[in-house]
């Protein structure tokens, strides 16, 4: 047996070049793809690459090269660190064309370059080269990064860093997140995994579209949930809808359903209108929305507010519920009561509940109160209906009556069942009313049936005229003729020189004529074949003072804004019983405009 032996240096040269040997595959061996993996594509990986390379949302972003960061990106304070947000599984390799370790420059990662792949729990990464820390299974991904996590989310990026232990992606320059219909910019996002929320801080744009229409989003902060649909954005806020822009300072938004829901004030301003509101919900789908105190909508020259408001903006049609006020600039008029209703495309509009309309184009403001109110245009012509209790107050005439009805087109105010008028120590009855007006003026006022006009010069004593039917002349405003016919009767007091009054005259006939001057008796034509009676008034009788349709009803007359609301137990309508009319009338405590019934 013939004996070998080696020197001490030869020795020494064979272990060093043994292990120059073995070391490209403990490379492969640390890598986790032993066997040569890395160079070749397994079957299953090609498989996936070649569906992946199909899909049109998944064609990559083309970026200048990146260099690697020296440090690591801070982590973000909402995504903590822990047992319960820290995944065990580690970061796979999948592909790389070429593979580089070099202990002197970062004995902590590997550098990768060339088609790379990256699986980790259900997500892939592509990138064109990227640093890959095993220890700290984490890595940083540069040039046309692309993230997929199952088939519907997509992110694209100009370089990325992925912490595999907490699965938060931080994604830098060009960002663009892709969720189904939904996909979001920005050049500062950070995305976590295991709540499945993507972040931005540093002003982001979300694109959500929808069929034919697309909702565009952006502000400075935001964040947005694929599995929820919701978007949370914040900070100089604004989304753009084809039909409208909505800013504010904070609003959050559902993706699915379209629902933006406002907690700050927010304007929303249209070609046809302007919303104003600091809570409540606008749903871009449908267009419809719910806004709640305080809030208010603006369509051409109405506004409407309420307590809370149901608008329709594709129809331009806007509900008000509680408080609920509508000012018409134009007509300068305002409609008030619990519950509003506004159509734009018609100018129609509606108020119940404790309704009021306060007319305000003269110096002498109107308040009218009924159940119902409604006001319209019809072509250039605006038409006003009142119906159920009307009462209405000016300082220079008070009324009330069942309903009325006034339309420019003829300008023409109709009051109907039973009406009252008051002006001063006037008063006028009958059946049916109409005044016609003149440039906004009053010209004359009709009265039919059971016409009767009162003016009081006594405790108990009156002026009378009555007839079938009734036309009183105005000029400035003032009543300078009365026409009577059919039936009629009169009674006036005629005065002395110290104007103090002398007695009573009665005087009848089939017409009359009645001359006013200052609002005083100036002269009377009764004809034909008047008959007519004088009393002293120290041989007056009684029963002779006041004609057998007198009925003087000063107790339900309004006297201020507020009396309009005041109910009557009791209506005043005339009841007829043997030819005398009768009116009784008892009242109960106004009911104010805020009640809550």
């Amino acid at each position: 047996m013939v004996k070998f032996t080696l020197s001490k240096d030869y020795r020494y040269k064979t272990q060093v070049i043994c292990f120059l040997c073995i070391f490209p595959i403990l490379v492969c061996a640390q890598s986790g793809n032993f066997g040569f993996p890395i160079m070749k594509k397994s079957k299953k990986v090609a498989k996936q690459t070649e569906q992946v390379a199909t899909k049109p949302k998944m064609t990559r972003i083309k970026v200048e090269k990146q260099e690697a960061p020296l440090i690591t990106p801070p982590s973000i304070p909402s995504v903590k660190n822990n047992k319960e947000t820290t995944s065990k599984e580690k970061i796979n390799l999948e592909h790389s064309e070429i593979l580089s370790f070099d202990a002197s420059v970062n004995p902590d990662y590997q550098i990768l370059t060339g088609d790379v792949r990256f699986r980790h729990d259900g997500a892939y990464l592509f990138c064109d080269s990227a640093h890959y820390y095993m220890k700290s299974n984490s890595l940083y991904a540069y040039g046309n990064v692309h993230m997929e996590q199952g088939d519907s989310i997509f992110l694209y990026g100009a370089w990325l860093y992925y912490d595999g232990n907490t699965k938060l992606v931080m994604v830098r320059e060009k960002v663009r997140l892709e969720n189904r219909e939904v996909t979001l910019f920005t050049d500062s996002l950070n995305y976590d995994r295991i709540s499945n929320i993507g972040y931005f801080f540093d002003g982001g744009l979300l694109v959500n579209e929808d069929g034919d229409v697309t909702n565009e989003l952006s502000s400075e902060y935001g964040q947005y949930s694929p599995e929820t649909k919701m978007a949370e954005f914040k900070h100089d806020v604004k989304l753009v809808h084809p039909e409208f822009i909505m800013t504010n300072q904070e609003l959050k938004y559902n993706t699915s359903t379209g629902k933006a829901s406002i907690f700050c004030p927010t304007e929303i301003v249209a070609d046809s209108g302007y919303v104003y509101s600091e809570n409540g919900w606008y749903n871009t789908k449908t267009d419809k929305s719910l806004l709640l105190k305080p809030s208010y909508i603006l369509n051409n020259h109405r506004r409407l507010t309420g307590d809370s408001i149901n608008y329709d903006n594709k129809n331009g049609i806007g509900e008000a519920f509680g408080n609920a006020v509508l000012i018409d600039s134009t007509q300068q008029v305002t409609l008030k009561g619990n519950y509003g209703y506004s159509e734009e495309k018609t100018n129609y509009a509606l108020m119940s509940d404790s309704a009021l309309m306060i007319e305000h184009s003269t110096e002498d403001t109107l308040f009218l109160h009924a159940d119902t109110l409604m006001a319209r245009q019809d072509s250039i012509y605006n038409e006003v209906i009142a119906f159920h209790g009307v009462r209405f107050f000016r300082s220079d005439v008070q009324g009330v009556c069942d309903s009325l009805y006034y339309s420019t087109r003829d300008s023409v105010l109709s009051f109907y069942y039973k009406p009252i008028l008051w002006s001063e120590q006037q008063q006028l009855t009958g059946e049916f009313m109409q005044l016609y007006t003149k440039n906004e003026e009053p010209d004359y006022l009709h009265i039919q049936k059971a016409a009767m006009v009162i003016s009081k010069e006594g405790d108990s004593l009156f002026n009378q005229s009555s007839g079938k039917d009734l036309i009183a002349y105005f000029d400035s405003g003032q009543v300078v003729r009365v026409e009577i016919k059919g039936n009629a009767e009169t009674i006036y007091l005629p005065h002395d020189e110290s104007n103090m009054i002398i007695g009573l005259n009665r005087l009848e006939g089939s017409s009359l004529n009645l001359f006013m001057e200052d609002k005083k008796m100036k002269k009377i034509i009764v004809w034909p074949q008047p008959k007519g009676k004088f009393y002293p008034m120290e041989k007056l009788p009684p029963e002779d003072r006041y004609l057998k349709n007198f009925g003087w009803y000063q107790s339900i007359r309004p006297v201020g804004s507020e009396d309009v609301f005041r109910k009557i137990v009791k209506t005043t309508a005339f009841e007829t019983q043997k030819g005398r009319l009768k009116a009784k009338a008892e009242a109960i405590s106004p009911i104010k405009k805020d009640s809550n019934k």
